[in-house]
């Protein structure tokens, strides 16, 4: 499975979000190297999954600060967005407590899960802040 990179252009233009969006590929590509191993032990596994979500769950907390202090017009359907992230996260999590869950098999989903969710909402709902962002200062 290859690995994630970052490229300029999911840059949002404000410094803490894009660290925050390169930390979170990197996460992802933590995952991705999991993937390679035989056998995914469930703590390992569950680790990186809480890791990875509790970051995602900082980051999101990190843009809708942004949007509540600056009234950002379509903040109802971005958090949306976030939510549904977080309660996809929320169902590998229970789904890796289980005992005899297949951890190889979930390890892959949610790297390509992960990564794929993360370049899309960037290349689609992030970039759709850019402009307000600017226009308020945010860099």
């Amino acid at each position: 499975m290859e690995k994630y990179k970052w490229i300029e252009k999911y840059s949002v233009g404000v410094k803490a979000l894009d660290e925050q969006h390169q930390h979170f590929f990197e996460m992802a590509n933590e995952i991705i190297k999991m993937t390679g191993k035989e056998n995914v032990p469930r703590e390992d596994l569950l680790v990186k999954i809480t890791d990875l979500n509790d970051y995602a769950i900082y980051h999101f907390t990190t843009e809708e600060n942004f949007f509540k202090h600056y009234v950002y017009p379509d903040a109802k359907a971005h958090i949306e967005a976030h939510r549904i992230y977080e309660e996809k996260m929320d169902k590998f999590i229970a789904e890796a407590e289980k005992e005899g869950s297949d951890t190889k098999k979930m390890t892959i989903e949610i790297a390509e899960f992960a990564g794929s969710w993360l370049m899309n909402h960037i290349m689609d709902i992030d970039q759709k802040y850019i402009e307000f962002m600017h226009e308020k200062g945010i860099k």
